[in-house]
């Protein structure tokens, strides 16, 4: 997948390459200097060899081996004016290039830029490889020669060069003789030949490709690298790169989430455990005695005398009359108790039998006192 889109990048800018070069728009650059056009300084003063020429506001850097392996790089800016062709120019009219002839390289250039820490970094740069033993044109301008040897001593194919982009979070620098801090963050690379690209009239074109890589700022200071790299010190190890930028989106502000007011928490009251009452042990029930029956008596009459009966007191009243003597018959004796009846029925009888001759008894004694 990532091939494919390399592919379609790379037809669009080759074609884009052979017209007139278009400044390329960078909303929100932190780069200064990103499409090289405004100017460029002699580099011995930091380092380079006297024919050195690098744009202004960037700083060269390489790792400094002998005249074959890691030899030293010359900078260069192309001037589409001057060469009368745009296509080694992205946009505008100069790019920045570095090469060596018949030498390997590791070498680049670089920009410190201030950022807001925590902040995400991202670099992005178009760069575009001329690599080879052989000088090949086609439709009037050089390209790279991706064909290997066919034989021993034939002199042909590309130096395998290799270019990157890079950010080291931390905002290191190098400086002249010294490569990159370990903690540089790297693009993926891109090989020579997978730029190479076929025009709409037939011709080969090293097409442009962009480079993009981001991080996240650790500090307030990001550093920005290229970087490119060939294996083999053929003629020509050559690449030009234009259009940078840098842009940074800083790490957004947390927002305090509301507090929530907390609800009053309840004091537990301690419940007062209820008191053991002690359960009375129920007592087993007394068996209640079935009451004896108890053999009663019946109560023996005494039999009263028959009470004298007084004489009527004769009334006078105007008339004389005499009232002839009531006879009151003698008290009936009371039949004796029959000793075969139950006790309980016995008495009761007998007890009536009493109640009713003394009531009778009364009421004589009452009518003669009336009388």
């Amino acid at each position: 997948m990532r091939r494919s889109s390399i592919k379609v990048m790379l037809v669009l800018s080759g074609l884009l390459a052979l017209a007139l070069p278009v400044r390329a728009d960078c909303p929100g650059n932190r780069l200064a200097n990103p499409g090289f056009e405004d100017g460029a300084y002699k580099t011995e003063s930091v380092g380079t060899s006297l024919s050195s020429w690098l744009a202004n506001g960037w700083l060269p850097w390489s790792i400094l081996g002998d005249a074959t392996n890691n030899r030293e790089v010359e900078y260069k800016l192309p001037d589409a004016v001057a060469l009368g062709t745009g296509y080694n120019i992205h946009s505008g009219r100069y790019s920045q290039a570095f090469f060596t002839n018949y030498g390997t390289h590791n070498a680049g250039f670089y920009q410190r830029v201030q950022v807001p820490a925590g902040s995400r970094v991202t670099f992005t740069i178009w760069v575009q490889i001329y690599t080879g033993e052989r000088e090949l044109i086609s439709d009037g301008h050089p390209y790279s020669d991706l064909d290997w040897p066919q034989k021993e001593g034939d002199k042909r194919g590309p130096g395998n060069y290799r270019v990157w982009a890079g950010i080291d979070p931390y905002g290191g620098a190098p400086g002249w003789g010294a490569s990159p801090p370990d903690t540089t963050v790297w693009s993926e690379p891109v090989l020579d030949r997978e730029t190479r690209v076929i025009g709409a009239n037939g011709s080969q074109i090293d097409a442009w490709v962009q480079l993009t890589v981001s991080t996240v700022a650790q500090g307030e200071w990001v550093t920005v690298f290229t970087k490119g790299s060939p294996e083999f010190p053929v003629k020509h190890n050559n690449s030009f790169w234009d259009d940078a930028c840098l842009t940074v989106a800083e790490a957004p502000t947390a927002t305090p989430r509301p507090t929530d007011t907390p609800a009053p928490t309840a004091v537990p009251t301690d419940t007062p455990e209820p008191t053991a009452t002690e359960t009375p042990t129920a007592v087993p029930p007394t068996d209640t005695p079935e009451p004896t029956a108890t053999a009663t008596d019946a109560p023996t009459l005494t039999p009263v005398p028959p009470t004298e009966t007084p004489e009527p007191t004769v009334t006078h009243t105007s008339t004389a009359t005499t009232a002839p003597p009531t006879t009151t018959p003698p008290p009936t004796e009371a039949p004796a108790a029959n000793p075969s009846a139950s006790g309980g029925s016995g008495g009761l009888i007998a007890y009536g039998v009493a109640a009713a001759a003394a009531i009778g008894v009364l009421i004589w004694l009452r009518s003669r006192q009336a009388a």
